[in-house]
């Protein structure tokens, strides 16, 4: 309900005698039309079924179903832009050395891969521009969760693309190296990331 109050797209108006009353924020209209041409959102999804209850009502059960499987609470919610909150890292940490050397390592596999820049060009920059850009951060002794969760989104489309082979093993190594220096240094902010199917 915040989210869509910082947006003004829907009004509470409290009753000391009764329950709240919503109604529509002026710009609710506006709003929604924008979120229903973002393409990254499920208000686009939403859009596309119509608008209809038949995939809405699926939709917020499987919501619901991955809060309780995640072990997620409102707390979660409180501060949503501190993913992006950097902080000061330690270039000398062994975790910090471990995790640079093993997403430079990563990156020079896939540059040096030119069958996998022939065949899927689009995907190689992609993976390389979110590795390339946490190694930076990295290098600059300050990062955010938002950045290493970048990082292990990259690694986790490189291991389906290589599964199977022998650059899985480094794949592995590295998002291992990832996921332990987000444990020690980030502690349980980001927990529930650390249940994705990896």
């Amino acid at each position: 309900m915040a989210w869509l109050m910082a947006r003004d797209m829907v009004r509470v108006k409290k009753d000391p005698f009764g329950p709240p009353m919503l109604s529509q924020g002026p710009e609710f209209e506006t709003q929604w039309n924008d979120l229903c041409q973002d393409e990254e959102t499920p208000f686009s999804t939403f859009a596309a079924a119509d608008q209809s209850d038949d995939w809405l009502v699926p939709a917020l059960h499987s919501v619901e179903n991955h809060f309780v499987n995640m072990g997620m609470t409102a707390e979660d919610f409180d501060n949503p832009d501190a993913e992006w909150t950097p902080i000061k890292i330690d270039l000398d940490d062994p975790a910090t050395e471990k995790a640079i050397a093993s997403l430079e390592q990563i990156i020079e596999e896939v540059r040096s891969d030119n069958g996998y820049s022939a065949t899927y060009p689009h995907e190689r920059d992609h993976i390389l521009e979110g590795l390339q850009s946490t190694v930076e951060k990295f290098k600059a002794a300050s990062i955010s969760p938002g950045y290493v969760r970048i990082a292990i989104e990259r690694l986790r489309m490189l291991s389906l693309r290589f599964s199977g082979t022998i650059k899985e093993v480094a794949i592995t190594a590295a998002k291992g190296a990832m996921i332990e220096f987000a444990k020690k240094h980030f502690g349980e902010f980001l927990s529930y990331l650390w249940k994705w199917p990896f």
